[in-house]
């Protein structure tokens, strides 16, 4: 398998239009804390120790329509997917292969990622649209 080497890495997405955040992952692999970590607090520390398995690479998401909290342990094989969904050029293709809730906002047809505001809120029944009228 294919090695990455043993840095922390974080992914941010920004809308096209109003460069708002629309995802972010942050990784981090065996054995070292999130980058985030330094930030949190000391009961929020312990709660991912208690969680944290310290063999596995660790995946935070905070993306519209997918957060995973503190976040979870991953495969390596997972990391390497994930990474791979994100490299550039970006494409709707690519990143949906991730697998994440939402796409990180991409918009299949326009095959760029839009902010929950330029998504446009869903109405009863009817799916968002984006600022070009396709629906997700």
């Amino acid at each position: 398998m294919k090695q990455i080497p043993a840095l922390l890495f974080v992914l941010h997405v920004a809308c096209a239009l109003c460069k708002a955040q629309v995802a972010r992952l942050e990784f981090a692999p065996p054995g070292v804390h999130p980058a985030s970590w330094y930030a949190w607090a000391a009961v929020t520390r312990r709660t991912y120790a208690g969680r944290r398995d310290p063999d596995a690479w660790w995946l935070i998401v905070e993306s519209d329509g997918h957060d995973n909290g503190l976040g979870e342990n991953v495969t390596e094989s997972e990391v390497l997917r994930y990474r791979a969904a994100f490299v550039y050029p970006r494409s709707y293709d690519r990143v949906h292969t991730a697998g994440l809730k939402g796409n990180a906002g991409y918009c299949d047809r326009c095959d760029v990622p839009y902010c929950r505001q330029h998504w446009g809120a869903a109405h009863a029944g009817q799916p968002e649209k984006c600022p070009r009228g396709h629906g997700r």
